[in-house]
């Protein structure tokens, strides 16, 4: 299992990372500079893409390597992938002896790594890169291989500039790249890198190809999570806690279309599942403030921008387009676009800080070191393997009871309207959290009721949100009053209906069962 942290680097900066003093200090020798050619190679119908394997033949002077590396994932900027190496005689690949490496036990064995795989491979995409190698060993005796990567990513006249660090575990604990990283960002601006040089080639594949649709965005929704009535406690909660960063990570709004909509969208939702997580297990396995802060500076920044995409993008281009002739919408809506834009860039730059950096790396170490244990008594830890089953039912009867309490009031007036859309999305999240417990018949009925319910308060809310944004235009752009009064007339007849079918579903859903 190939265990390494991969961060992004600025080119501007390597100068100053090849002199920083850390790597002076830990270097076991020299560091060594090598010029390699990697060539990737996958079917016609991307098997190997498809069971989430790369196979790649690098050459460096005189000698061909192949690599073969498939499973595992990214968490907290970690990569963990199992990897098989051997060498070939020339650029092309030797399946057979990679299908002598690799373990029976891997289903997908048999699918890539047959003769008829082999006579089907091809060259998809290539890089070249000069790369500078320190080996470390670090202050905990952990050594570590510390690669800097420059050159590009090509596929036909395509390409794409890398610039990338890689701290590889050799041996010792993984905390230990952590925290060298988050020592070298005092000084060396870094960023999380989540694509493999494989994903970004795969990438320019797929613009190069003319039956490609490469307009619809790479917004990657959460996937089906898998939890059993065996777990415990401890066990749910990095399953959990893993699914929605696994999420949030494959939504990252800047390494993509900065102005994907959708996929910061999926990134807003995965740090709500997240921080919905963290109040579901708080009183088991709690999170630092520290964390909890910067988590919910995160979401700030990302929330706001998506209300002014939503704004923009859907509240508006659904008013009647048979305004008044003295009322001018277009130049509402595009007041509101540019807005948008102007939000939207400022969540991409936050997510490209440092600081959301830091933040990444530091809740990777609390959670591979299961840091919430440090201080935790003997009653204390013990409550960690306790029954997932009870802990999912005394929750869930919990989020229940909380949101019949202010779904009682849900009339009253917007803000408790507000209060019941916001324990709906929790009872949401956690039911969807937990329904591989219950399996799927049990849980639809009771989900289908629920998601509708928050759907409907959740457009009562960006009706609510859209007349504050609104408001906001008004004093931005004055002449733009008559356009806006007349937008938020109309949103405010929208919402009086839209309560109407929210008290129907309300009932509805309060006439389903939890799910047994």
């Amino acid at each position: 299992m190939e265990t390494e942290l991969k961060l992004l680097l600025d080119p501007a900066h390597t100068k100053a990372l090849i002199k920083h003093p850390l790597l002076a200090r830990h270097a076991l020798v020299a560091p060594r500079t090598k010029d390699q050619t990697g060539v990737y190679f996958d079917t016609a119908g991307h098997d190997f893409r498809k069971h989430d394997a790369g196979l790649r033949v690098r050459r460096t002077g005189k000698e061909y390597v192949q690599t073969l590396k498939a499973g595992g994932g990214v968490s907290g900027g970690l990569h963990q992938r199992n990897e098989w190496e051997s060498i070939v005689a020339g650029e092309q690949p030797d399946l057979a002896v990679l299908h002598e490496m690799v373990p029976a036990n891997h289903a997908w064995r048999e699918r890539i790594l047959s003769p008829e795989a082999a006579a089907r491979i091809r060259p998809i995409f290539a890089t070249h890169i000069k790369r500078m190698l320190w080996d470390l060993q670090l202050d905990d005796g952990a050594e570590v291989e510390f690669v800097l990567d420059q050159g590009t990513v090509e596929h036909g006249r395509l390409n794409v500039a890398v610039c990338e660090i890689e701290l590889e575990l050799k041996s010792g604990s993984p905390l230990a790249l952590f925290d060298f990283a988050l020592a070298l960002m005092q000084d060396i601006p870094l960023r999380i890198g989540i694509q493999s040089k494989a994903q970004r080639g795969y990438t320019l594949y797929h613009q190069a190809q003319p039956e490609t649709d490469t307009t619809s965005g790479s917004a990657t929704k959460a996937r089906p999570l898998r939890l059993s009535k065996k777990m415990g406690l401890e066990q749910a909660f990095g399953a959990i806690v893993g699914n929605c960063i696994e999420q949030i990570q494959a939504n990252d709004i800047a390494d993509g279309d900065p102005q994907d909509v959708e996929r910061l969208h999926q990134m807003r939702v995965g740090v709500r599942r997240l921080r919905s997580a963290f109040t579901l297990f708080r009183d088991v396995i709690p999170l630092p403030q520290s964390l909890a802060a910067e988590f919910e500076w995160l979401s700030t920044r990302i929330g706001a921008a998506r209300d002014w995409d939503v704004l923009a993008g859907s509240t508006l281009t659904a008013l009647p387009a048979d305004a008044p002739a003295a009322i001018n919408l277009k130049a509402v809506q595009e007041a509101a676009r540019k807005q948008a834009t102007a939000m939207h860039k400022g969540a991409v730059e936050a997510v490209a800080s440092t600081r959301y950096t830091a933040l990444v790396l530091q809740f990777g170490r609390w959670l591979l070191g299961a840091q919430w244990r440090d201080g935790m008594d003997e009653q204390q830890r013990a409550q960690l393997s306790q029954s997932l089953s009870r802990f999912a039912r005394e929750m869930l009867r919990h989020d229940e009871k909380r949101m019949k309490k202010r779904g009682r009031k849900m009339e009253e007036d917007p803000r408790s309207r507000h209060r019941t859309r916001i324990a709906a999305k929790k009872m949401r999240y956690d039911t969807e959290f937990f329904q591989a417990l219950y399996g799927e018949k049990s849980s639809r009925p009771y989900l289908k009721a629920l998601s509708r319910l928050q759907d409907q308060l959740g457009m009562l809310n960006d009706i609510a949100v859209a007349g504050e944004l609104l408001e906001q235009l008004r004093g931005k752009h004055p002449t733009l009053a008559a356009g806006i009064a007349y937008a938020s007339g109309f949103l405010a007849g929208q919402a009086g209906d839209g309560q109407a079918k929210a008290k129907r579903l309300w009932k509805k859903w309060k006439e389903q069962d939890l799910p047994q």
